[in-house]
């Protein structure tokens, strides 16, 4: 896996579009990954797009969850008093 600077997106086009379409490739700004990039062509894109959208979609609700767990955590394990509303559609 190839690493790519900002700057060398911007300066060094050739070169980093033949890195890129070689293989995966990280973008960079200031030492620290900003993106993940995937070689795709006409055949492809329809694919990677949705498993992409699969992927982001995967670590948001892991992010919800970690959230959650957190916020239990946070309350001593204990969910809020709901006012007795559970007992009195019971």
């Amino acid at each position: 896996m190839k690493f790519i600077t900002v700057r060398d997106l911007a300066t060094k086009n050739k070169k980093t579009r033949q890195i890129i379409s070689a293989g995966d490739s990280v973008l960079t700004l200031n030492g620290k990954p900003i993106a993940y990039m995937i070689p795709v062509n006409e055949d492809n894109f329809e694919y990677v797009v949705n498993e992409a959208v699969q992927i982001r979609a995967s670590a948001a609700v892991e992010s919800m969850r970690k959230k959650s767990r957190s916020s239990r955590a946070d309350r001593g394990g204990r969910q809020k008093d709901s006012g007795g509303v559970q007992e009195k559609t019971r």
